[in-house]
């Protein structure tokens, strides 16, 4: 047998190295984790696992044994899985051909091992995962001379995670939990209890146990969903009353016992050989920093679960299909009116929205509430209440959602909306949650088998509910403003809390994942030099196996909805043979920063308060485009950023984060009725006809500086990509997208814009 094929694991007949029984012969472990190809190598090194950490995770995954519908049910995660190209094919977003996990693959140990990795990352965070080989390693009498480091079985798990995110596994296990959620802590068990209790099962797998107990927390739905679904045990489930939550085969025939427990009546049980019990141990949290927050994660079917999750407080809300169909059906309304740009939108400020696909707006988003929902689908009366609401007028609109956020409030009778209530569940919150999730996930393209997490859209509900008790109730922020998520012309600080809403992969991540990755922007922004305090500097991320990016990624494009769209995909980021976590647009102002032409505009100074016709005449540009990236300074980090080449050899580097960004700012921030249009401009404009920089000591510059109040500086007709250009190049200024908006109404909404300086030159492309 070649060594190649030896460390791309043993095939089922070879025990030179690995006994399905777990027996390991350390003397060839030793020789044999050295011996491999330059390619698998490669391979192992873009995982940034090593060859040891490798053998380590067959040698532990060797301790248990799958049977028939175990190994299909992997293979048909595996098989099943997908990716996308960047542009020019320079990433891949998910599992490519060169991944790590096909050489795991190779052989049925190296399944096991994906099996008990990407199990132990879908409903643990990697560094709890991490700790649990760790702990399952030192159980088995592993020589500890071997033993990988907790970083390196960290990225063998974070190279498994997403396999099975499409499967079932992650939701059979919360329905393990039935409702043990309301009256137990959802902090995780001790990592070596969890160890423990997992090389009962594997015992019972490889037939030396007929049956063993598990009891404790809610760790008990991992070990219970790992049985039934990974090692194809049979399982009984009950409460700590005894109340049946799970059963699968009858009582004589039962592999596994879990029952819960408060953790005051562990101490009470008698433990034998074949009962373990799972603790929630304070020591441990202070001991490991990272398991801090290992909240755990289980995933929930789309169709009910809102009623899972919220149980009879939704019960309730379904009950007043008026009310909540009034309140979506209206908030699609004013979506509307900001996406198409209609000339009266209030005090919402159209700078904030950015939701212009169009499923997340108008006859779009009641689609979507009905689509994602199902069980909102089937409330009679809710559609054709959301229906008529998107055919009042505006303003209607807006007194439809005041209107029942209040009638919400007295239906709910929690303590935040009824004075002396002890009910702590917000039925308002639980609206505002609905909104919320259906704005996310409406201008997001993934596949319907990847579920949302249960604790994500309590993330979701907690974050909703904190804004209605401190921002509107305590604050005293608009109602609508909370209510819609949106910006509020003249309402001091609302706009810059609103700058969040333009980081597009938080608000996915949480719903997926329960968390976002806010910190992680803050960390790497610093280690690589760059102010990244706010996050959508960040085009795509890696998180629990889930990999999110943005669509500029795929295709530069000045196009909003283009700009808005999210992806997600399980599995890595990858250029070529390098696995990474976070893609970041490269940092402006530095050597890495344009070298372009300094040629200035030069520009038609057009008279304004006069009727001046303007011709929009094409310009031709000739550019080409590329795409490249360059890793950074910290782990598993790339900078990716556009190569635009202009004729005569300039070329500029093109950020997608950013020009991503000012296109969603810039949409929508001029109207025009296309109704008694006139020909004339209200301020000073002035029309491009060669150049790309509005230099200093240019004529432009001047005429800028001399002219009082705002200014425009009108771009001509442009293909998508000049425009980014453009864009790139004047992104610190004041850009408006234009669509098909006249040049006079767009002085006239200049004009009337809040806030207006003498500084302000605004750019209409």
């Amino acid at each position: 047998m070649s060594s190649h094929n030896r460390l791309g694991g043993p095939t089922e007949g070879d025990s030179t190295v690995f006994a399905q029984n777990g027996q390991v012969d350390w003397v060839a472990f030793g020789q044999s984790i050295w011996s491999t190809s330059s390619v698998t190598l490669q391979r192992f090194a873009s995982a940034g696992v090593q060859p040891i950490t490798f053998g380590a995770g067959l040698a532990i995954a060797s301790a248990f044994t799958l049977d028939r519908v175990g190994k299909e049910r992997m293979h048909r995660a595996m098989e099943n899985l997908q990716g996308f190209w960047s542009f020019e094919k320079l990433l891949y977003f998910g599992f490519g051909a060169r991944s790590f996990l096909h050489v795991m693959a190779d052989a049925q140990s190296g399944v096991n091992c994906i099996a008990l990795c990407s199990a132990l990352g879908e409903v643990h965070n990697e560094h709890a995962a991490a700790w649990i080989l760790d702990e399952l390693w030192k159980l088995y009498g592993y020589p500890p001379q071997f033993l990988p480091s907790h970083s390196q079985l960290t990225a063998l798990v974070r190279a498994c995670s997403g396999v099975l995110s499409r499967t079932e596994f992650s939701h059979i296990s919360g329905t393990m939990l039935g409702h043990t959620l309301e009256i137990l802590p959802a902090d995780m068990s001790s990592t070596e209890d969890i160890a423990k209790a997992l090389r009962g099962i594997f015992r019972v797998s490889e037939g030396e146990l007929a049956r063993i107990t598990v009891m404790g927390g809610v760790n008990c739905a991992f070990i219970a969903g790992f049985a039934h679904w990974i090692l194809n045990l049979k399982v009984y489930v009950e409460d700590e009353a005894g109340r049946l939550i799970y059963q699968d085969s009858d009582v004589e025939e039962v592999q596994l016992v879990v029952t819960y427990c408060q953790q005051a009546s562990l101490s009470l049980i008698q433990i034998s050989s074949t009962t373990y019990i799972l603790r929630n141990e304070d020591e441990m949290f202070m001991r490991n920093q990272t398991l801090q927050e290992a909240n755990l994660t289980f995933r929930t079917p789309w169709d009910g679960c809102l009623t899972r999750v919220f149980g009879i407080n939704f019960t309730a809300l379904t009950k007043a299909p008026t009310i909540l169909g009034g309140f979506l059906g209206s908030v699609a309304r004013v979506y509307q009116a900001l996406a198409l740009g209609e000339s009266d939108v209030g005090q919402f400020s159209r700078a904030t929205f950015i939701n212009f696909v169009e499923p997340s707006y108008g006859i779009g988003f009641v689609h979507s509430v009905v689509s994602i929902f199902p069980e909102l689908n089937r409330l009679t009366g809710l559609l054709d209440e959301m229906q008529s609401a998107l055919n009042v007028p505006l303003r209607e609109a807006v007194r439809i959602i005041e209107r029942t956020v209040l009638d919400l409030e007295q239906l709910c009778q929690c303590e935040l909306c009824t004075h002396g209530s002890t009910s702590m569940v917000c039925k308002v919150a639980i609206a505002f949650s609905i909104r919320e999730m259906v704005a996310t996930l409406s201008c997001v393209t993934r596949d319907d088998k990847i579920l949302p997490a249960v604790r994500g859209i309590n993330s979701v509900y907690g974050r909703q509910r904190r804004n209605w008790q401190f921002q509107s109730k305590a604050t005293g922020r608009p109602l609508l403003a909370t209510a819609l998520d949106l910006g509020m012309e003249g309402v001091y600080g609302d706009d810059a809390n609103r700058i969040k809403k333009f980081d597009r992969l938080s608000h996915p991540m949480e719903l997926f994942s329960g968390h976002s990755d806010h910190d992680r922007y803050l960390a790497v922004g610093k280690l690589v030099g760059v102010d990244y305090g706010a996050p959508q500097h960040c085009t795509a991320a890696v998180n629990n196996g889930l990999c999110y990016f943005l669509d500029c990624l795929r295709s530069l494009s000045s196009h909003a909805e283009n700009a808005r769209t999210v992806h997600i995909v399980p599995g890595p980021i990858q250029m070529g043979d390098r696995q990474f976590n976070h893609v970041y647009d490269i940092p402006g102002g530095t050597d890495e920063g344009p070298s372009i032409d300094p040629a200035p505009v030069q520009a038609d100074i057009l008279e304004g308060f006069q009727p001046t016709s303007i011709i929009r005449q094409a310009r031709q540009f000739n550019l080409k485009i590329g795409m490249l990236g360059t890793e950074t300074a910290a782990e598993q980090e790339l900078m990716v950023y556009y190569r635009a080449t202009m004729p005569g050899g300039f070329v500029i580097r093109l950020q997608p984060g950013r020009i991503s960004k000012a296109a969603l700012k810039g949409t929508g921030i001029v109207t025009c009725k296309h109704m008694h249009c006139t020909e004339r401009l209200v301020i000073p404009c002035a029309l491009v006809r060669q150049g790309w920089l509005v230099s200093h000591g240019s004529d432009v510059r001047t005429w800028v500086d001399a002219s009082t109040g705002p200014k425009c500086l009108i771009w001509p007709q442009m293909d998508d990509l000049a425009r980014c250009v453009a864009i790139q190049l004047h992104n610190s200024g004041h850009i408006a997208i234009l669509k098909n908006e006249c040049i006079s109404c767009c002085t006239v909404s200049i004009v009337k814009m809040p806030g207006q300086s003498h500084e302000k030159l605004y750019h209409l492309m």
